[in-house]
Order: structure tokens, then sequence, then C-alpha cells
């Protein structure tokens, strides 16, 4: 046996056990498959020249001479590609070599490989027939276009070098800089060796390519050292990081609790909140459906409000509007009502969606709100007469129970939750009938809360859109007994 032949052997078996490891380590990885393609290859490649290097005859010497060459050029092109994939492919290929593209370049390098195949193929111009050479054995012979291989090879080498570089110069973390400086070494050391060895000495007269095997065995060595690195340095982030990393990400989900908070917080102050606590929860999707409930339904709205607007100024009229508006929804939310929408001065509330306490519960609920809402009215005209303005103001409050339908309502790029129907009409009918600083509500609610907050009959009203008198009641605000407050 050639002992000359030990480094291509050496290396074909440690190139196939790497190439193996990789592979079944994660096969779905990516860069695991170039990888796992570039040392097979390679390992082909070294495996032909160590076969060169036993051969016994002249005949089997020329079998073997182009092979190394053959199955080595397509190394280039997993070259680059695991290159690139360890080292950011998208970024890099923005980049430019020496003014062009690296994209260019690439494709330079891959429609040279099947150019390189063709000339080895079909002419001696790059290899010559094998020679004899004592003590190495069998070598190459080299033709005419050899020296245009070592040109090729320091090109290929600038090439990776500059993307293996780049990669390392922008990794954001400290193992996957180490990792790309340890592949940057491995890469670059063995092309350098098969330079020297195979390309380099040759062309001045010493047959060294029985060593260009040392290249990939230094690669192979130092490749599996920077995986085992890796590993072992990825295993003890984990457990040195593991508590670093979860408070860091339980403060980044704190922090995003926060915000969701405060846009919850925010949403609400334009939609109800019973609406927007529904929508983060997902028990709501914005999308145009509505269903048939039995509602308890409340308008009101503040007599000869448009007479003190005309009269007034509007950054005045703004002020109090807003502080009327905030006070009387906090009392709305309070008493677990919905408000679909204001509309100037008037209020449009609904019990029973989309939660429902109980019929009963819910239409006692509307009138204890109610109620409260006229005696703050009567603190509210006192603070503002105090402040100056002579304004009598009173509020009206139209109270009905009926089946309405609600949901959402609008189109597909904005909509509202509320409720309409026949029954909303006629709350707001009683509304519009009602006596300021009076809370009037029809029969279907009286039945409902009679026995617990006193009314006094007021009489039949004749309602739009309604074929039959409605029968109207008054709450005996002072009777109730309720305190608010």
């Amino acid at each position: 046996m050639n002992p000359y032949s030990l480094p291509n052997i050496i290396a074909f078996v440690l190139l196939l056990v790497l190439s193996l490891s990789v592979i079944f380590q994660n096969p779905r990885d990516k860069s695991n498959r170039f990888l796992f393609a570039l040392c097979l290859n390679l390992a082909l490649s070294v495996g032909a020249g160590g076969l060169l290097h036993l051969s016994t005859s002249e005949a089997q010497a020329n079998f073997w001479n182009k092979w190394p060459y053959l199955l080595g050029f397509p190394v280039n092109f997993f070259l680059i590609e695991y290159s690139l994939q360890i080292s950011g492919r998208t970024q890099r290929l923005k980049e430019r070599l020496i003014g062009i593209p690296l994209t260019v370049h690439r494709w330079i390098i891959y429609g040279s490989v099947p150019l390189w195949l063709l000339i080895l193929v079909s002419s001696d111009l790059i290899l010559a027939p094998a020679k004899f050479y004592a003590p190495t054995g069998w070598e190459h012979g080299y033709g005419a276009l050899f020296p245009v291989v070592p040109v090729y090879g320091i090109y290929l080498l600038v090439c990776y070098s500059f993307i293996l570089y780049r990669g390392i110069k922008t990794a954001s973390q400290a193992i996957e800089k180490k990792a790309r400086i340890i592949t940057f070494a491995a890469l670059i050391g063995r092309e350098v060796i098969g330079i020297l060895m195979g390309v380099i000495f040759p062309l001045f007269g010493l047959q060294a390519h029985a060593f260009y095997g040392l290249g990939p065995i230094y690669m192979c060595l130092l490749m599996t050292y920077g995986l085992l690195r890796m590993q072992w340095e990825t295993i003890q982030d984990l457990k040195n990081g593991l508590e670093e990393k979860v408070e860091k990400r339980t403060g980044e989900l704190e922090d995003a609790n926060r915000k969701l908070q405060n846009a919850q917080q925010q949403i609400s102050k334009y939609i109800d909140p019973h609406v927007t606590e529904k929508i983060f929860k997902g028990e709501f999707t914005a999308e145009l459906s509505h269903q048939r409930k039995r509602l308890t339904l409340f308008f009101s709205d503040i007599k000869d409000f448009t007479q003190f607007t005309d009269a007034s100024d509007p950054d005045d009229v703004a002020k109090l509007l807003n502080e009327y508006l905030g006070v009387m929804a906090q009392i709305v939310r309070k008493w677990g009502g919905t408000i679909p929408q204001f509309t100037g001065d008037s209020i449009y509330a609904i019990f029973g969606a989309p939660d429902s306490m109980g019929k009963r519960e819910d239409a006692l609920a509307c009138l204890h709100m109610a109620i409260e809402m006229q005696k703050t009215m009567r603190n509210l005209r006192e603070k503002w007469w105090n402040q100056g303005v002579q304004f009598p103001f009173e509020i009206r409050c139209g109270i009905h129970t009926g089946m309405a339908n609600v949901g959402n309502y609008g189109s597909e790029g904005f909509m509202e939750y509320s409720a309409i129907g026949l029954n909303t009409n006629l709350a707001s009918r009683l509304e519009q009938a009602c006596q300021p600083g009076e809370i009037y509500l029809s029969h279907a609610t009286w039945a409902l809360i009679k026995d617990e907050i006193p009314c006094k009959e007021v009489g039949t009203i004749e309602v739009k859109g309604f074929h039959y008198p409605v029968q109207t009641y008054r709450v005996l605000q002072d009777e109730t007994g309720i305190n608010e407050s």
C-alpha cells in the first residue's frame, strides 16, 4: 500500500463521518443539508485522489486521474451556498464585492463549474495523463490550461471569504459569531492547503498532490470542534441564561399586557367598555350580525339645550356638555348599562346586552340609573348656577322594555354595536313626551319594577308607529327612598 494515499483516505473517512453526523442531527435544517452535501462531495473527491495514489498500473491511474477534479469542481457550488446560508443569505446577496453585486459573482461560479467539467471530460487541457513519480506514486499530469485553475481557486476563495467575513461582522449573537469564525477558519484553511498542495506546489515541480487530503482533515477536525463547541455553548447559554430569558420574556409580556390594557382603555373611550371587553376576550367578532333579545331601553336629553347652545360660547358649551356626558356615562356603566351612542346632549343606553342579569334585574338597574341621573342633574345644575350659568337645566328620561334587534350595524369598514326596532322607537317617544325632571316608563317596564319602585299612572299617549295608545307611568322619585349616592 502506498503510504502517500493515507492523507486522502483518512480525509475521506472523516468527511464521510462528518457529513452523516450533520444530516442525522437535523435533516430539516437547510444549512445542515448544504454542509452534508459539501462534505460528501469533498469526501468523494479526496477518495478518488486516494485511489489514484493506490493505482498499481498506468491503466488504473489514468482511470482515476480526472475523478478528483470531476468530483471536486461541484464542491464550489456547495461552498458558496453553505457560506451564504450560515452568513445571512438575503443580506449578503445585496452586497457588492469589488463593485460587482455578489449575485453576479455567484452566477459566475455556477456557470464556471459545468465549463470546467466539460473541458475536463473532453480534453487534456487541464489534466494530462497520469505520471508515476517516486516515491509518491501516480500523480496528475498537467495540461496547458492548468495554471488557470489556481487563479480560479483564489477567486473562489476571495468570494466565500468575503461572504463569511461579512457574516461574522453582522452576527447578532455571541454563539452565532463564534460558529461563523470557526467555519471561516476551517473552510479558508482547507482551501489554502488545497491550493498549495494540489496547485501551487505542482506548478513548481513539487509533487505534493498526495498531501491534498491534509486540507480536508484540517477542515473536519476544526468543523467538528466548532459544532461540538456550539452545542456545548448553546446548552450552557440555555442553562445559565434561562432565568434571565424568562425574566426578560416576562417583562416583555407584562409590557405587552400594559400596552393591551392601555389600548383597551383608550378604545373604551370610543366604544362602550362592555363591548370593548367582549372584543378583547374574543367573544365578539367584527362582522355584521344581530340577534333578537329582550332589552330595557333608555333615552334622555336636556330640555332647551339647543337654546343654551345658540346663546353661549362654543367653548363653554363643549366644556359643560363634556362634563355632563362624562358624569352620566359613569352612572350608566355603574349600573351595567351599555351606551351605543351619544347624539348631542341625548344619551341612548340599553340593559340586557351584551350581557343580561335577567329581564326584571335589567329593568330595575335601568330605573336606579335614571333616578341617580336626575339627582346628579340637580347637583350639576346648582354647580353650574354658581359658576354663572343661569339656564335651568333639566333632563327627561324615557324607558321601555321589549324585544329588539341588537348587534353590529353599519358596513364592513365601520360598524357600531346598537339595538334597533319598534320598541327602541317607543322608548325614544316616551322621552320626548316626558316632562322635564321626570322619568316616564311604559307599562311593560312598570310591570317589572312596580313592587320595588313607586310610580304613578300618567295616562296614555299616542305614539307614531303604534296603532294603540301607550300606557305611561311616572316614577315618584321623592318616594323611592333610594339613596343613589
